[in-house]
């Protein structure tokens, strides 16, 4: 027997699919053995396999069926949207890597590439993703099409112009797309949202349908004025949602904190709204020598600075966080603003 496994030998050892070992990974991580580390990857002990198999018995005698079927899982995922005042502060490298610590963390999570111009999550990942998130509008694409997958067992969907687009759609197309996002956010525990940089109206309006939001800063102080107006103009909207922030970019701990009391304190004196700092990221090189090679910084470098400190990060929200289910979706609630929006338009219209 080989010393450890890899998913795809963990499921032709055990007879199950990959996606159902990553159900089972997240839904009864306390009952399998950790994953071990060797180089730039995640591997199975060999102990796994029974493992996963005594999982698999009671959880098929649980839900009443053998047949190795993920019952349903009532509840939404918790979406977090990472956005930024202005673009080059890292926050596509941040949501990428922290999708991949929420799922290291037993979390299953998935990354959406919402970045209307921009997106490049795929190429940080170092994949080609044959669909994206448009080909939900365009085409009858099943779901389990489009979630590609990434590095350390995360799930992408690429999405590029996809769900921005959606105020630019028909009724139709948007019912198809709600109800494929829906699907993701009732088969995931957390997702996590790489926005476009900058504060367009479609980026407010799906900043105000999240869970939450994290603020990426750095500190340039152009990253944050922008920063702080794109807070403004979201707490003129009704913003009610939690934000918080990382420091990113850091040169020294006293700088960081220094960047967030900063923040927090204008945004409590000016604008009434609390923003939590959850961590920062140092400055590190290897950073730029990850995105070169097209691998995800925690999966190329795993012991850097900059990687410890994006688990520390992960590590900080699961805390947060409310362990009771979540019975409403954030894609719901986007439709519903965006229907609100058609609306107003119509009444001033006739009037």
């Amino acid at each position: 027997m080989k010393q450890f496994l890899s998913i795809t030998e963990l499921a032709a050892a055990t007879g199950l699919e990959e996606s159902l070992i990553r159900f089972y990974e997240s839904e009864y991580a306390g009952q399998l053995p950790e994953k071990i580390l060797r180089g730039n990857s995640l591997f199975f002990h060999p102990q796994a396999i029974a493992a996963f198999q005594n999982v698999h018995a009671r959880h098929g005698e649980r839900s009443g069926s053998g047949d190795g079927a993920v019952v349903e899982r009532h509840g939404y995922a918790r979406v977090i949207a990472v956005s930024s005042g202005k673009g080059g502060v890292g926050k596509s490298n941040l949501a990428l890597n922290l999708a991949i610590e929420f799922q290291r963390l037993g979390k299953m999570a998935l990354v959406l590439d919402a970045d209307l111009g921009m997106a490049n999550i795929h190429l940080l990942a170092g994949i080609q993703p044959r669909y994206t998130l448009k080909d939900l509008i365009d085409t009858q694409l099943p779901v389990s099409d489009l979630i590609a997958d990434g590095p350390a067992g995360v799930g992408i969907i690429p999405g590029g112009a996809g769900i921005l687009a959606l105020a630019d759609s028909t009724a139709s197309e948007r019912r198809r797309m709600l109800s494929a996002m829906e699907v993701m956010e009732q088969n995931a525990q957390v997702i996590v949202v790489d926005t476009a940089a900058g504060m367009g109206v479609g980026v407010r309006d799906f900043l105000k349908a999240a869970d939450e939001i994290i603020l990426v800063l750095t500190q340039d102080l152009t990253s944050l004025a922008d920063a702080y107006g794109l807070l403004k103009a979201l707490q003129q909207e009704g913003l009610s949602r939690p934000v918080y922030s990382v420091v990113n970019m850091a040169i020294s701990l006293k700088q960081a904190a220094g960047v967030a009391v900063r923040f927090a304190n204008c945004a409590s004196q000016f604008l009434g709204l609390q923003v939590q700092n959850v961590g920062y990221v140092m400055r590190d090189s290897s950073v730029g020598a990850a995105t070169a090679r097209r691998t995800p910084l925690n999966v190329f470098a795993p012991n850097a600075k900059a990687s410890k400190n994006i688990h520390n990060i992960a590590v900080a929200l699961l805390r947060t966080g409310d362990e009771k289910i979540k019975m409403n979706s954030a894609f719901q609630r986007y439709m519903n603003l965006l229907k609100e929006k058609e609306g107003s338009e119509k009444v001033a219209m006739k009037g």
